[in-house]
């Protein structure tokens, strides 16, 4: 999936549009390869997008889980997706010859290659500039087919992109070029549904008359401390309470049954899920729970 989205930034800038606004970035080759100090490009002309880092972004990270119905009347858990922040390096390899007084010119235009590596990089610039989320009509591959959940959103020229850039070329082994740090978000889903399973309600009297009994806990830390205001839902029945400043909760008139009962709270970390299987009636303490920060 992540070469999806090297293969989506290629088509944003090999675009028919682009080819005919832009001229010298329409003829340019599109590389992805490290710009190495001995790195030759294969084309005369060439943008080198190199992916440099990937991580999860943490400020996009959810724990909610979502349900799908099926045509069948069965429906199916689906975990959050993973929102992958991928940092690409834009650099601009204009061919280069030496003219007859010795000075460095493009061999294909005459020009400078400094100017047109200059012109190059504002090409890019201005055409990924454009997109602050990636249209679905260019996402390629597994980024188009499921489509993704979320608009990948593009940051160009990123502000933090390479905290020192100096240090990030002498790492490669090259020498300092201009460049342009983009930045792409995109979901990947790392888990498949599961089945949703249908509680099994167990009637000690007549059909139409089933037991309604009460159901309440503890929720604590892994230390022992309450855990207050973390919402607790039984999912079969689509209830929901919040638990008090005591860590305690309660449902009432619960039907006899087997139930999943999922807890979110907060955290330092953000927001967490967790949810354990309950039985009513049960003995004491068996609704208590403990959550892991």
């Amino acid at each position: 999936m992540i070469d999806d989205l090297s293969k989506t930034l290629r088509a944003i800038l090999s675009t028919q549009e682009v080819k005919q606004e832009f001229p010298q970035l329409g003829e340019a080759h599109i590389e992805f390869a490290r710009p190495v100090k001995d790195y030759v490009p294969k084309a005369p002309q060439t943008i080198c997008l190199f992916l440099y880092d990937i991580r999860e972004n943490r400020e996009l990270r959810s724990n909610e889980l979502s349900r799908v119905k099926g045509d069948n009347g069965q429906s199916t858990i689906q975990p959050p997706p993973l929102r992958l922040d991928c940092s690409y390096l834009v650099t601009a390899w204009p061919a280069q010859t030496t003219n007859a007084s010795g000075a460095d010119v493009d061999q294909e235009t005459g020009q400078d290659p400094l100017l047109l590596e200059h012109l190059l990089l504002s090409e890019v610039l201005q055409v990924l500039a454009r997109y602050p989320t990636i249209p679905a009509d260019l996402l390629q591959g597994k980024l188009a087919d499921p489509p993704q959940e979320f608009p990948p959103p593009m940051i160009t020229a990123r502000a933090d992109g390479l905290s020192n850039i100096s240090e990030f070329w002498t790492a490669i082994g090259s020498y300092l070029r201009p460049s342009l740090s983009v930045v792409a978000t995109i979901s990947m889903q790392v888990s498949s549904p599961e089945i949703e399973a249908k509680p099994v309600l167990e009637r000690i009297f007549k059909e139409d008359n089933p037991a309604l009994l009460d159901v309440s806990g503890i929720l604590k830390d892994d230390k022992g401390a309450p855990v207050a205001g973390a919402r607790i839902m039984i999912q079969e029945l689509g209830v929901s309470t919040m638990s008090d400043d005591k860590g305690q909760y309660g449902f009432s008139r619960v039907p006899i049954g087997k139930y999943n009962l999922r807890v979110n709270w907060k955290t330092a970390q953000g927001l967490k899920s967790k949810m354990v299987e309950i039985n009513v009636p049960a003995a004491a303490g068996a609704y208590d729970v403990e959550l892991i920060g």
